[in-house]
């Protein structure tokens, strides 16, 4: 009797798993890096500035014109120009941006309860930042901004829950299955969801600067005010819910470290106001990663840069969350230690 043929090993290559290994930290970071610049080069996600008059007319699938001089102010602030993008996804039927969209994908996971639970729940992680917001202004409710967003919430809800009427298909779980074996989407939306909270913190900051001309008491007064208003909006989530208020912090944690920083930033302009000699230098950084022009002194009538200390801030924030574990020193770090030894 003939002996049978020993079964052949299937080839290494074809049971592999496709894709790219994104647990390796280094490759997750440089596809991160990758996917957010090509995001913004995407016409139709976020058209250069000029364009966005004449879109109509000049309506480009992917533009690449914004990467051109690298050695010009404010290329990191172009480079991830995504989150800067506030373009709709379609004029009509979805009048909020990408980044705004996949903020509210990773807010609106089921936790397996009563799907008007989970729909109220999402609206409190979503919006949280944005209602303590309103609620410090004292905003009338009917006047809160999450409103417009809730219709969007529930379709993405159900999108993202439940599967296609008779077939079993979950849409969300296909597109993610698929898509995080090249991009680390999850991180993606986190970053996305970061964004939208500091778009809402800068919002608070900027509306409650005033009073910062009265030099009392090394302006602690006035710090006071603007980093309680930081916190409070910036941790929203974390004391803020369905179940009511419950202001209770165990510790600074690392969203209410970075609304601190934020706060302490922009009331000192860079320490400008605070140490000038230090301001000085700052203000040449900040103006070298995130200016926003030119304008005309009101004292010397000299035309000077005009510099986004937000928009320098959220770059140091991004690079931070992409490569900051492979950072030995972090300037956020040196500014916590400096109110720590000095303020605090």
């Amino acid at each position: 009797m003939a002996r049978s043929k020993t079964p052949k090993k299937r080839s290494s290559k074809s049971s592999s798993k496709t894709g790219i290994d994104l647990n390796d930290p280094v490759k997750n970071a440089v596809v991160t890096t990758l996917t957010l610049i090509i995001l913004g080069c995407i016409g139709a996600l976020c058209p250069p500035a000029e364009d966005i008059a004449a879109k109509k007319e000049n309506n480009s699938t992917f533009n690449v014109e914004h990467l051109n001089d690298i050695t010009e102010s404010g290329y990191l602030t172009k480079l991830f120009q995504i989150f800067n993008s506030e373009t709709d996804l379609h004029a009509i039927h979805w009048k909020i941006s990408f980044v705004l969209t996949l903020h509210l994908i990773n807010s609106v996971r089921s936790s397996g309860g009563y799907w008007v639970n989970d729909i109220i729940g999402a609206v409190f992680k979503a919006c949280g930042s944005s209602m303590m917001l309103s609620f410090i202004n004292n905003d009338k409710i009917l006047d809160w901004t999450f409103w417009k967003y809730v219709p969007y919430m529930i379709i993405l809800w159900y999108i993202v829950n439940k599967n296609i009427p008779r077939t079993g298909i979950n849409v969300w779980k296909v597109i993610t299955d698929n898509v995080s074996n090249f991009v680390p989407l999850q991180r993606i939306m986190d970053l996305c969801s970061l964004y939208v909270n500091y778009s809402i913190l800068q919002k608070a900051i900027t509306k409650n600067l005033g009073g910062l001309e009265e030099k009392s008491l090394l302006y602690i007064p006035q710090f006071s005010k603007i980093m309680f208003i930081a916190v409070a909006v910036h941790c929203a989530t974390d004391f803020f819910n369905q179940d009511g208020f419950n202001f209770s912090m165990s510790g600074c944690s690392e969203t209410a470290e970075r609304a601190v920083v934020v706060a302490f930033w922009i009331a000192t302009k860079g320490l400008e106001t605070l140490i000038p000699p230090i301001g000085n230098i700052t203000g040449k950084v900040v103006g070298h990663v995130a200016h926003v022009g030119a304008g005309t002194d009101e004292n010397t009538e000299i035309t000077v840069k005009n510099v986004d200390h937000f928009a320098f801030l959220w770059i140091m924030i991004l690079l931070n969350e992409i490569f900051g574990e492979f950072l030995a020193v972090k300037p956020h770090r040196m500014i916590m230690d400096f109110l720590n030894d000095f303020l605090l």
